[in-house]
């Protein structure tokens, strides 16, 4: 346990230390050259408007925290199955596979307007795009690691007369864990810009929307207040993932973890 926690706190340091260094260095430059809020307000100004506007902000955060939760829920389930799909299909390999990655060239944010268009300016609109963006990175890391299982491992599970079900929960699916735990840390963060894109773009809630109404209201520190409480959101989304990552990929150590045990 105390190799555990020395690891952690090891991992932290050097990001806390120039976390620390950059809110500093910002609140003395903006002090020292006397730079208007409206222009860069320091992170002492932010902190003081996310606690005076904390109602504000948490009720524009909740629909795009779930909307983002949502569509990514949606793009691994799509993204886990539609790889198992191309795994075991000659015929969507060949055909849907490439069709799949050539999509890729089309920015997903110019697709935003359709999307008003098509589905209206309610959740539907802002669901479809963060799915969309998330699948993606979910299906691609997904089938890299259903289709890298060793081949010989592979050929010695036939022929201890393994069936197709059990050589998929044996061998293919732990094989593809951390490929889908890779995919699923992109697509989280893909699926916050699709909500904010699509909230921009026509929304009458979400933070992407509070963003827009205090840029429109040259509101420059409650717009940073928004972003900064965006921006932490989509790290405790990112942490829960690579803590369940740690426990359901358990036969796989981190670098870091590691490199802290060994110098312990």
């Amino acid at each position: 346990m105390n190799s555990k926690l020395r690891a952690a706190a090891s991992t932290a340091y050097w990001p806390t230390l120039v976390m620390v260094a950059i809110l500093v260095g910002w609140e003395a430059a903006v002090r020292l050259l006397g730079i208007r809020s409206i222009i860069l307000p320091p992170p002492s100004e932010i902190a003081v408007v996310m606690i005076d506007r904390h109602d504000l902000i948490l009720t524009h955060l909740w629909p795009s925290l779930y909307l983002t939760v949502l569509g990514f829920a949606l793009s691994v389930v799509g993204g886990i199955l539609v790889a198992i799909l191309i795994t075991y299909s000659k015929i969507l390999r060949k055909g849907f596979y490439p069709v799949l990655v050539v999509s890729q060239v089309i920015p997903k944010i110019s697709i935003a307007p359709l999307f008003i268009v098509w589905f209206g300016t309610g959740t539907m609109s802002s669901l479809l795009l963060a799915f969309l963006i998330a699948f993606f990175p979910m299906t691609i890391n997904s089938t890299m690691g259903f289709q890298s299982v060793d081949e010989d491992i592979y050929k010695m599970a036939r022929t201890f007369m393994g069936s197709r079900w059990q050589i998929f929960w044996k061998i293919r699916m732990p094989n593809a864990l951390p490929y889908i735990f890779g995919g699923m840390k992109i697509s989280v963060t893909l699926a916050i810009i699709g909500v904010i894109v699509s909230e921009f773009v026509a929304s009458q809630e979400g933070i992407g929307y509070l963003i827009k109404l205090a840029g429109g209201l040259l509101d420059t520190p409650l717009m940073m207040a928004a972003i900064v409480a965006l921006s932490i959101s989509g790290l405790l989304l990112y942490w829960i993932i690579v803590e369940v990552e740690r426990r359901a990929v358990y036969w796989q150590s981190s670098p870091d973890m590691s490199v802290a045990e060994g110098r312990g």
